[in-house]
């Protein structure tokens, strides 16, 4: 047995929404992570306000315990895309519920918006946050330490 935790999220794409689209077909349907079937495409025409939303979600048996090789594994996925933001919400059965948030530094100007306050964590790439999270990144809260996930010795960022 063992317990259920559900995930699931949003990648706001920034362009290339064929590209993105292709990318996540391209996944195929054996991995037991990521599946291609897990994720809605967006919208195929253009009909939305600005940015497609890319959409996933997934029930896995206690994936809390094999979140530094879920997050390697979302991440090799943004590094293909041109995207903006990124949402994981990681609701667990016994452990609770977190949230991840990324910000792409394709944007020049995203420096500018993140203060000392929204706790954002700096990589190469993009600025990376745990919390609730508005659609920009900035905390709609108090970064509680219980909001920042610890389980099996988790660490942001994560290394191979």
């Amino acid at each position: 047995m063992g317990f259920q935790s559900i995930v699931h999220g949003r990648i706001v794409i920034e362009n290339k929404h064929e590209e993105a689209r292709e990318i996540i077909i391209n996944l195929g349907n054996e991995d037991w992570m990521f599946r291609t079937e897990m994720f809605g495409l967006g919208i195929s025409e253009y009909s939305y306000y600005e940015d497609p939303v890319i959409t996933f979600g997934a029930t896995y048996k206690q994936i809390e315990y094999h979140w530094k090789e879920f997050i390697i594994t979302f991440e090799s996925i943004l590094k293909q895309l041109h995207f903006d933001t990124a949402k994981i919400q990681l609701e667990t059965e016994i452990l609770g519920t977190y949230n991840f948030f990324w910000k792409s530094k394709r944007n020049s100007t995203v420096k500018e918006n993140f203060d000392e306050k929204d706790k954002m964590i700096e990589t190469e790439l993009w600025f990376f946050g745990f919390g609730n999270r508005d659609r920009w990144g900035l905390l709609e809260s108090e970064l509680l330490p219980s909001e920042i996930f610890k389980i099996d010795h988790f660490k942001y960022p994560v290394e191979d």
